[in-house]
C-alpha cells in the first residue's frame, strides 16, 4: 500500500513540475530568444520568439486597435463633455492664466520675449499707422465715388435745410450792423469816392450837388432799409439753397484737385496715432495693463475660450484623428521599440497573470500525474 502512495506521489511531482515547466517555457518564448539561432545554416525552430517574430505585425495590430478600441472619437468626445472633466480644464485653464496675468514685467519687455520684437513700441505705431492709413485709404476711394448726399448723415442734412433761412437772417444782420457801425460807414464811403472817381465828368457833376459825407449819410439809411426788405431775404434763402443742392449732389471726386487727399489721410493717421497712448501702455505691467479687467477675464472670457475649444475639437475631432494619422503613429513608435522593451512593458502588466498560468500548469500537471498514479495503480 505504501508503495502505491509513493508511485502516486511521485506521478504527481513528476507531473506538476512537467506542467509548470511547460507552461513558464511557453511564457518564455513568447519575447525569447529575441534573435533566430541557427546551428550551421539550419534555423533553430521557435527562433525567435513569438513577439519578435511578429513584431510589425504587432505594431500595425496595436495601431489599429488604439485608434479603433481605446482613443476613439466617441471615447474622448464623452470625455469632453463630462462636466467633471470640464470644470477641471477651466480650473487648470484659470490657474494659468492668472498665473500669466500676474507677472510684474511691462507689456514691452513681455512683447520682446514672446514675440522677438526689437522696438515694440515704434512696431506697434508703425502697425497701427499701417492699418489706420490703409483703412482711410480704402474709405477714401470708395467715397469719392459717391455724392455728398450719400455720405451725409440725413439728420445733418435736415439740420443745414432748416438752417439755410436762420443762417440768410445771419448774413443780414451781421453785413447790416457792419454798415451802420463807423467803421462801415467809413467804409461805405471810401467806396461811393471810388466809384464817383471811375465815373469822371458825372462823378464830378455828383459831387458838386452832395458833399461826401452828405451823399454817405443818404446811402446808408437806404441801404439799411434796403437789406432789411423781404425779398433781399428771399433772395439769399433761394442763392443758399441753390447752392446747397448742387452741391449735395457733387461727387467727392470733383473736389480731388482743391485738397490733397494723400496728406488729409497722413495727417488724420497721424493725429490718431499720436491721440493713443501707446507709449504708456507698452511701459505698463502686464498686472496694471488688466487689472480693470482681470476678474472679467478670469470668470467669464477663459471658460467661454475653454468651452468654445472644447466644442471646437468634440465636433471636428474625427477629422482631426484622421489628420493625425494615430494607427502609424503607435505603429511606428512600436516598432522602434527594442523586444527587451517590450518585454518589460508586457511582463510590467501581466507577471502575476504569468505567474498564475504556470502555477495552474503545475496544478494540471500534478492532477494528470494523479489520474496516472490511479490508473496504473488499477491496472496493476
Amino acid at each position: 500500500m505504501s508503495s502505491i502512495i509513493i508511485t502516486v506521489l511521485f506521478m504527481i511531482a513528476i507531473g506538476a513540475i512537467i506542467g509548470g515547466l511547460t507552461n513558464s517555457l511557453a511564457i518564455k518564448m513568447l519575447f525569447r530568444p529575441y534573435e533566430a539561432r541557427y546551428i550551421g545554416n539550419w534555423k533553430i525552430p521557435f527562433t525567435p520568439g513569438l513577439i519578435p517574430k511578429r513584431r510589425d505585425e504587432l505594431a500595425v495590430q496595436l495601431g489599429r486597435m488604439v485608434v479603433e478600441h481605446l482613443l476613439t472619437a466617441e471615447g474622448i468626445q464623452q470625455k469632453m463633455h463630462d462636466p467633471v472633466f470640464k470644470r477641471t480644464m477651466i480650473e487648470y485653464a484659470q490657474k494659468e492664466v492668472l498665473r500669466f496675468l500676474e507677472t510684474d514685467e511691462s507689456i514691452e519687455a513681455l512683447l520682446k520675449k514672446g514675440l522677438h520684437m526689437q522696438d515694440p513700441t515704434n512696431e506697434v505705431k508703425m502697425r497701427a499707422s499701417s492699418y489706420i492709413s490703409g483703412k482711410l485709404e480704402v474709405k477714401m476711394v470708395e467715397l469719392k465715388q459717391k455724392e455728398v448726399v450719400d455720405i451725409l448723415p440725413e439728420r445733418l442734412q435736415t439740420k443745414v435745410d432748416d438752417s439755410i433761412e436762420p443762417f440768410a437772417d445771419l448774413i443780414l444782420t451781421k453785413v447790416s450792423n457792419y454798415i451802420a457801425s463807423t467803421e462801415g460807414k467809413d467804409k461805405l464811403s471810401v467806396m461811393i469816392d471810388r466809384y464817383l472817381a471811375d465815373r469822371g465828368t458825372l462823378g464830378s457833376m455828383i459831387n458838386m450837388f452832395f458833399t461826401n459825407t452828405r451823399l454817405v449819410d443818404k446811402v446808408q439809411p437806404e441801404l439799411l432799409r434796403l437789406l432789411k426788405q423781404k425779398d433781399i431775404q428771399n433772395v439769399i434763402v433761394t442763392m443758399l439753397e441753390k447752392e446747397w443742392n448742387e452741391l449735395k449732389v457733387t461727387k467727392l471726386e470733383s473736389f480731388e484737385g482743391k485738397f490733397n487727399s494723400k496728406e488729409i489721410v497722413d495727417e488724420i493717421t497721424s493725429l490718431i496715432v499720436n491721440e493713443i497712448p501707446i507709449d504708456h501702455f507698452m511701459q505698463l505691467s502686464l498686472t496694471d495693463a488688466v487689472a480693470p479687467y482681470k476678474d472679467r477675464i478670469i470668470e467669464d472670457f477663459v471658460p467661454r475660450i475653454v468651452d468654445a475649444a472644447g466644442n471646437y475639437l468634440s465636433s471636428n475631432l474625427q477629422p482631426l484623428m484622421e489628420q493625425m494619422h494615430l494607427a502609424d503613429i503607435v505603429k511606428g513608435q512600436v516598432e522602434t521599440f527594442s523586444v527587451g522593451r517590450i518585454e518589460e512593458m508586457v511582463l510590467s502588466i501581466s507577471r502575476r497573470e504569468f505567474k498564475m498560468i504556470t502555477y495552474l500548469g503545475a496544478v494540471l500537471g500534478g492532477m494528470i500525474g494523479l489520474i496516472q498514479g490511479i490508473v496504473i495503480t488499477l491496472i496493476g
